[in-house]
């Protein structure tokens, strides 16, 4: 049996905080074998990026990585930093969530984009600058408009997060990590540029995660959903599965939080429906204890949610083992879509 090209088992990210440990993550388990498109949602202070960042090598260096992380059978973990360089922009690749600032501002964004291509493949300068070119022309920014030579801030938001696939891409990686990759565009050019992450991993293989707030986005563009909450996954499975029966509070919560599920609850003859929300927060990393992090804010807490943690554990009624909620009283019924 082929070995997963990346394989999270128990993963726990801890951050030094005076005399303890706070938990950034905790035993995050995920799998993504090649062309596998993986969509990753929460709030903000979740916990995605900073499970993408954990598997780019990516963390602050005061970060602590515990459990099994794995790229094509390689310990993540224990691997010298000298191959993880070689590793990140060849094999593994990440669009950022602001690309102005993951940009260089000083550095043309052909210089930027052949880089990785003189550093990895080790073509010359002439041969990686036509590769360039054929990149930004394949992410619809067309010459002579788009100059090798334009800088990033001579660009628009949407049009440097194209300078940013195009950089991503650029080796071809077996993994593709897009942190938010449309955040703060208008929805037409959100729309390329998912239909151009959708076309690029049908053409290339690519095994793709995806973190958004956006449900519909990942609806429509995964394969496989995890819902992040307080640095834990609180339920995973197929998309389609996971939507029909949304099994965790949090993720029905998510779902009545978007438009989409607001036009779900409108009543007959309502013009207008107010988005639900979530009250409370996301509890920082020190006041999680070992309970439900949830309970506080969940209309079906009792008194077990606050005495112990649930274990991420197959659904009972699920259509599939690999759908996993961590409830100790699971929503019941589908929800009509």
């Amino acid at each position: 049996m082929t070995a997963p090209l990346l394989e999270i088992k128990n993963m726990t990210v801890e951050l030094p905080f005076g005399s303890r440990n706070a938990d950034i993550l905790s035993d995050i388990c995920l799998t993504l074998n090649r062309g596998d498109r993986l969509g990753i949602v929460g709030e903000s202070g979740s916990g995605k990026s900073i499970t993408a960042l954990a598997v780019m090598g990516l963390l602050p260096e005061r970060m602590q990585v515990k459990g099994t992380l794995r790229f094509d059978g390689q310990d993540l973990i224990t691997m010298p930093e000298d191959q993880r360089c070689a590793m990140r922009g060849r094999r593994a690749a990440m669009i950022f969530q602001e690309p102005m600032t993951a940009l260089n501002p000083v550095k043309s964004i052909g210089a930027q984009i052949a880089e990785s291509r003189r550093l990895h493949l080790k073509e010359n300068k002439a041969d990686a600058e036509a590769k360039a070119r054929q990149l930004l022309d394949r992410v619809g920014l067309p010459g002579p408009r788009f100059d090798l030579g334009l800088y990033p801030h001579q660009l628009s938001g949407g049009q440097r997060q194209r300078v940013m696939i195009a950089m991503a891409i650029a080796c071809e990686p077996d993994l593709l990590i897009a942190d938010e990759p449309t955040t703060a565009l208008d929805v037409t050019v959100q729309a390329q540029i998912l239909d151009l992450l959708d076309d690029l991993v049908d053409e290339t293989g690519t095994a793709l995660m995806l973190i958004t707030h956006d449900l519909g986005v990942v609806s429509e563009m995964t394969d496989r959903i995890a819902v992040m909450y307080a640095g834990r996954i609180v339920e995973t499975g197929p998309t389609q599965d996971v939507f029909r029966r949304m099994a965790h509070p949090y993720a029905r919560g998510l779902f009545a939080a978007s438009p989409h599920g607001a036009a779900l609850n409108r009543e007959d003859g309502e013009k207008r429906q107010r988005l639900s929300a979530i009250p409370g927060v996301v509890p920082d990393p020190l006041s999680r204890g070992n309970f439900c992090s949830f309970s506080d804010r969940c209309n079906f807490a009792e008194n077990d949610c606050r005495l112990s943690q649930p274990r991420l554990e197959t659904l009972h009624d699920a259509k599939t083992a690999s759908h996993k909620v961590a409830c100790f009283h699971p929503c019941q019924g589908e929800v009509i879509l």
